[in-house]
């Protein structure tokens, strides 16, 4: 959805982002992550695992893959050898025309249940409409997303504990902290030592606090974050290898490289060249 704070870019007349991923696509994988939209990932084929809010979840066709609005989640669907899903990231802003508290309020619903049948109807249809583009259908898919807005409202609506568990709360906003200022200073050479300083830490406590919070070494991480926006630049630019290695926080080019064909199974070059080929890129 990475703690990456993922900031989740929406089409000026259409309040979400909407796509198919799935087997051949490029991110199949995030690690433990946040954005301010919802999401629903709706399972067509294959299956979804990962964590909300620190629970395990397995995700199968027909299912969705929930997340509330700045919840902690992780996913990985690497180990199937089919995948199909559709995902649609909606805006909290939509909610918030209706709901105005709507940080007081968290939505849930059941596997199975009427509210999911329907949701995923829904999902279907978004995803048909923003796929063939007729005439007015940004129109069209703002009635279909208000529909989804309506069944949570009405139907999925929790009141939140503020209370409770304030411990797991203070420790999830400075694991976002943290995140965020990676994400904000990825370009950068931050150390170890760097984000001690930052978050008021000693380097082997950092180091300790950042493993044992998003399962990965505050290194695998940042180089995470980094090759997201690298990937990015890499099918939206002309830019060289060697420029995307260094304007995006590498080291050098051998680093970049290495660290792109362990997470892409490609060098960057022929990504690029396969993903321009087969219009894959959404």
């Amino acid at each position: 959805m990475e703690y990456y704070h993922e900031k989740v870019e929406t089409d000026t007349r259409v309040p979400a982002r909407i796509y198919y991923g799935g087997t051949g696509r490029d991110k199949l994988r995030y690690p433990l992550h946040w954005h301010h939209n919802l999401e629903f990932d709706l399972v067509l084929e294959g299956c979804i695992r990962g964590r909300i809010g620190g629970k395990p979840v397995e995700i199968h066709p027909g299912e969705i893959f929930f997340v509330n609005s700045g919840e902690l989640h992780e996913t990985d669907a690497r180990d199937n050898p089919v995948m199909r899903s559709v995902t649609v990231l909606l805006s909290d802003e939509m909610l918030r025309e209706y709901c105005p508290d709507l940080e007081n309020w968290y939505f849930a619903f059941e596997k199975g249940s009427s509210q999911q049948e329907r949701l995923a109807e829904l999902i279907l249809r978004c995803a048909r409409i923003q796929q063939e583009k007729e005439a007015f259908y940004e129109l069209e898919l703002s009635i279909e997303l208000r529909r989804i807005c309506q069944i949570l409202l009405k139907e999925c609506r929790r009141k939140k504990d503020n209370n409770r568990n304030s411990q797991k709360r203070l420790s999830t906003n400075r694991v976002k902290k943290c995140i965020s200022y990676m994400e904000e200073n990825y370009e950068s050479p931050l150390s170890i030592s760097d984000m001690a300083v930052v978050m008021g830490m000693t380097p082997a406590y950092f180091s300790r606090f950042f493993h044992q919070s998003t399962g990965q070494t505050f290194h695998s991480y940042l180089t995470w974050i980094r090759l997201q926006h690298v990937q990015k630049q890499l099918l939206e630019t002309e830019a060289t290898v060697m420029e995307l290695a260094l304007n995006g926080g590498f080291p050098n080019v051998k680093s970049f490289i290495t660290a792109f064909q362990k997470e892409y199974g490609m060098t960057p070059a022929r990504f690029r060249r396969e993903k321009i080929k087969n219009d894959n890129y959404i």
